[in-house]
């Protein structure tokens, strides 16, 4: 009961180690720079011919690339099937779709912007 009362202490903001110690914590502070903080922003280009395709342009999207789609090879139901699924996979990931030409789409993850 002998020592005094400290607010610092009280409200744990004074360690209770002696000063000797501290200096034997590491620094775990990692600078970033602007370059640390971009990521690699690609844009692929498929030309699908049936509709398995689908498969390697939804990794591409979970992969935070964007991808540009020219449907004119495929046939109709299969177009329609693809651009469905792909909506549902951009849907789970907060991206977007736009329709760059009648048979041209592109397909965007969340961290890319499309302006028109």
């Amino acid at each position: 009961m002998s020592e005094k009362f400290n607010f610092a202490n009280f409200f744990g903001m004074e360690s209770d180690k002696p000063k000797n110690e501290d200096a034997k914590l590491v620094d775990n502070v990692v600078p970033l720079t602007r370059k640390d903080l971009e990521t690699n922003r690609n844009i692929v280009v498929f030309e699908p011919i049936n509709y398995t395709d689908v498969d390697t342009i939804a990794q591409k999207l979970l992969e935070d690339s964007a991808v540009i789609i020219k449907l004119g090879k495929l046939d109709i139901k299969s177009a329609e099937r693809m651009v469905d699924f792909l909506n549902g996979v951009l849907f789970a990931i907060h991206g977007t779709i736009d329709r760059l030409d009648k048979n041209i789409f592109i397909c965007s993850p969340k961290n890319f912007k499309v302006t028109k």
